[in-house]
């Protein structure tokens, strides 16, 4: 029985194009059928396990006799009728008659991880090649042999074969990733087959010279043939054990292919699960272009010859042939021809031959348009043994597939060109092909069953499938753990934790930590101490400066007893009494605002004794123990010549004078003091002096001249030394109420004498200038107002004549 079931498996194939699942074959989701083509496919494949359970591809085609339109290739009166039925290709160009199918028997394929896969693809495969038939000889065959212009004539047939073999094939394949570095990625694969021989056959005539007289007589001049089949090709027997027989020897072949990816947005497809990084999403498509290159059935079958077979030479006179039509079978041909040893001698003894696999080379060329469209182009190039007797062949096919998929659907469109189609003027043949979930069904030319146009050839394929999709683990809370693995399985935690939270990453999960929304110390609990002094941040008053726990985490750095954050003296021993700072004269006035620290002094005078009472500290007082007024420095007035005039108001304070010549004696020219208006002055002069008046800033505190205020002044120095034979410029300073009394005084003095030595500077003679200060003693407006206070800040300018 098993006998008669590979004998039907071969039956059933020569009843049913050289690219096998053409529109699968360059899909993502071709799983174990992918190793087909190129066994490097099935390494991060879309597929962790893919089982085959039935296909069958089946392609019949000619470049000489198609159906005509509205007639079916299984009516019984195709060949009966083939006058009205069949139409002819008459372009005196060589004809040839191709069979393929691929019967896929169970099969499977498996990914055991990323980077390597293994398939097991089990098939039986027939193809039946006549190619070489000139126009002539073909019109004779149809016409069966009763073409009259071709009768009597002697005609020629260079290189006409027929080769014919099936066989069923086991192969294993293995494909591992050989490179992921960034965008570039490169895997590569081998399958080796075991091949176990089926039947073959094989007749080749070189160049055959022939003349027909009559449809039963031929002639024959020397033509070699060489010819033989497998010694079971016996299909008359009457034992049912006896149809067929094993007769070859096994056979192995090879299929090698690589494949490169680039995968320019290779990071977007990265992820991490179970504390595993750099992991890829083996579910989907990460390349934007890819190119694979395959050779593929490479090797062959030895068969046994039968027995009566072998090559010979055809050489003979008016043969009549019709003696091969009681030819019972394969066996009866042979006997037939070796009954006749003078017309057919036999050339050679040789009892085995070997028939070549198909080779080819497999290019394809893959680009993801967008999302789930791709397009593929593919060629597959074949017939490399041209002038070998023995081998099968492909066609060489160019395809162009464009293509949507997903895991569970996919449809392809694929446009084929083939060099057999376009030996009969056909250019390009469009097809189809539908996967759904387990389904996938197509063919090669689907277009040319709808059309109009004559049918010269036809395929179909269909495969029934198993395929479990990869995909990744389970994770609810998407948190990179496996719902498997994650103790936590509703809560995005780390896998640290075995996906339980740590919210604060300090290593102590979120159950047992009692800040956790803040990184924190394990000695702590979780808690951070970011002064490092032993007390938590949430407990510590102090959490930016080490403390101690007397004071909740504040430091004392005195040791005073006042924190200090508290303390105004933090580096120096102080009492609570004055915020932590020290009284060293204890006076009542803390060292750090006492204007005296060793010395006893009031509050009043900021902890500065004043001994003459005169209300000016004795530290700023040029006579501390004699009163005199602020504007004297603490000194008494005096009158040096006696006059009655004091010397702060006498111009001639060494020589005795009238009261009335301000204490000048007659004799002497009186100095006239007048405002600027008084003096006899041009009107540009007068408003150099005023500009120099109102312009005139000090930076706040000091006896600093604000670069804003030196252009007026400047303006002013060249004026007196213009004048400096008749003017003198009397400068008195003044403040506002602002702070300390005596500090205004200073202060006073100083600007006064800054805007003087900036006027010596710019070579206004120093005799020139008369100097005197007030502090805040002579206030031209109310100190109770901003105005008043900036009114009462000012040096002022008066213009004196000389004398």
């Amino acid at each position: 029985m098993k006998r008669i079931f590979l004998f039907l498996i071969i039956l059933l194939s020569n009843f049913l194009n050289a690219q096998d699942f053409l529109g699968l074959q360059s899909s993502n989701y071709s799983g174990v059928t992918g190793a087909i083509v190129n066994p490097a496919n099935i390494v991060d494949n879309r597929f962790v396990l893919d089982i085959s359970l039935l296909g069958l591809n089946a392609t019949v085609d000619n470049n000489y006799m198609g159906v005509k339109n509205g007639y079916s290739i299984f009516s019984d009166t195709l060949w009966r009728d083939r006058n009205q039925t069949l139409s002819i290709l008459n372009d005196g160009k060589s004809k040839a008659f191709y069979v393929s199918n691929r019967l896929a028997l169970p099969s499977f394929m498996v990914s055991i991880n990323r980077k390597n896969a293994i398939a097991f693809n089990w098939s039986v495969r027939n193809y039946i090649n006549v190619d070489g038939i000139s126009q002539d000889l073909a019109d004779l065959l149809f016409g069966e042999l009763s073409v009259d212009r071709l009768l009597n004539e002697r005609l020629t047939n260079k290189n006409l074969s027929i080769q014919q073999m099936a066989w069923a094939e086991y192969g294993l394949s293995y494909a591992r990733v050989v490179k992921m570095d960034g965008p570039h990625f490169l895997k590569a694969g081998l399958t080796v087959k075991l091949l176990q021989g089926l039947e073959a056959a094989y007749f080749y005539a070189r160049d055959l010279d022939y003349l027909v007289s009559t449809k039963d007589t031929v002639s024959f001049f020397k033509t070699e043939i060489a010819y033989g089949h497998s010694d079971n090709l016996n299909f008359n027997s009457s034992n049912p054990n006896e149809i067929y027989k094993f007769t070859s020897s096994p056979g192995f072949g090879l299929d090698i292919g690589v494949v490169y990816e680039w995968r320019p947005d290779f990071d977007e497809y990265q992820y991490e699960m179970d504390g595993v990084s750099g992991l890829y999403r083996r579910d989907k498509n990460k390349y934007k272009l890819k190119a694979s290159l395959a050779v593929n059935d490479i090797g062959g079958i030895r068969f046994k010859k039968g027995a009566l077979s072998n090559d010979f030479t055809a050489d003979v006179n008016r043969f009549n042939i019709s003696i091969f039509q009681d030819a019972d079978g394969i066996n009866g041909f042979d006997s037939t021809l070796k009954a006749h040893p003078n017309e057919f001698p036999a050339k050679n003894d040789e009892r085995t031959f070997t028939m070549r696999l198909p080779m080819a080379i497999n290019l394809q060329v893959d680009y993801n348009i967008w999302k789930p469209f791709y397009v593929n182009l593919t060629g597959n190039f074949s017939n490399f043994f041209k002038n070998k007797e023995s081998k099968v062949y492909d066609y060489t096919t160019i395809s162009l597939t464009p293509r949507v998929e997903d895991k569970w659907v996919g449809l392809g469109i694929p446009l084929s060109y083939n060099t057999l189609s376009a030996n009969r003027g056909s250019k390009i043949a469009m097809g189809a092909m539908l996967r759904l979930g387990p389904l996938v069904v197509g063919s090669n030319n689907v277009i040319s069953y709808f059309s109009k146009k004559d049918t010269y050839g036809a395929n179909f394929y269909f495969l029934l499938k198993i395929p479990i999709p990869t995909g990744i683990k389970k994770d609810y809370d998407k948190d990179g753990i496996s719902d498997k693995k994650d103790k936590c399985p509703r809560i995005p935690g780390v896998w640290e934790f075995k996906g339980c939270p740590d919210r604060d990453g300090d290593h102590i999960q979120d159950s047992d930590d009692r800040c956790p929304d803040v990184p924190g110390l394990i000695q702590l609990m979780g808690c951070p101490d970011s002064d490092g002094d032993g007390i938590t941040d949430m407990d510590d008053m102090c959490p930016d400066s080490a403390g101690t726990a007397e004071f909740k985490g504040c430091p004392d750095t005195d040791g005073d007893k006042v924190i200090d954050r508290l303390d105004e003296c933090p580096f120096d021993p102080g009492s609570s009494e004055f915020s932590g700072c020290p009284d060293k004269d204890a006076d009542g006035t803390p060292d750090k605002y006492d204007g005296c620290p060793d010395e006893f002094g009031p509050k009043e005078f900021k902890g500065c004794p004043d001994k003459d009472g005169d209300k000016i500290v004795d530290k700023n007082d040029e006579c501390p123990d004699q009163a005199g007024p602020i504007e004297n420095k603490g000194c008494p007035y005096v009158d040096t010549d006696g006059d009655g005039v004091l010397d702060k108001d006498d111009n001639c304070p060494k020589e005795f004078g009238l009261v009335e010549l301000k204490g000048c004696p007659v004799s002497r020219p009186v100095v006239l003091e007048t405002a600027p208006q008084e003096v006899p002055m041009k009107a540009a002069e007068k408003k150099i002096i005023e500009k120099a008046f109102a312009s005139l800033e000090f930076a706040s505190a000091k006896d600093i001249i604000k670069a804003k205020s030196l252009p007026a002044l400047n303006a002013l120095a060249k004026l007196m030394v213009a004048h400096s034979k008749d003017w003198k410029l009397k400068l008195s300073g003044h403040t506002d109420n602002s702070g300390d009394e005596e500090k205004n005084f200073v202060l006073s003095e100083k600007r006064t004498l800054a805007v003087k030595n900036y006027l010596v500077k710019k070579a206004v003679k120093e005799e020139q200038i008369i100097t005197e200060w007030f502090g805040q003693s002579k206030p031209i407006e109310d100190n109770a107002t901003p105005q008043g206070r900036q009114k009462n800040r000012r040096v002022e300018m008066k213009i004196l004549l000389k004398e």
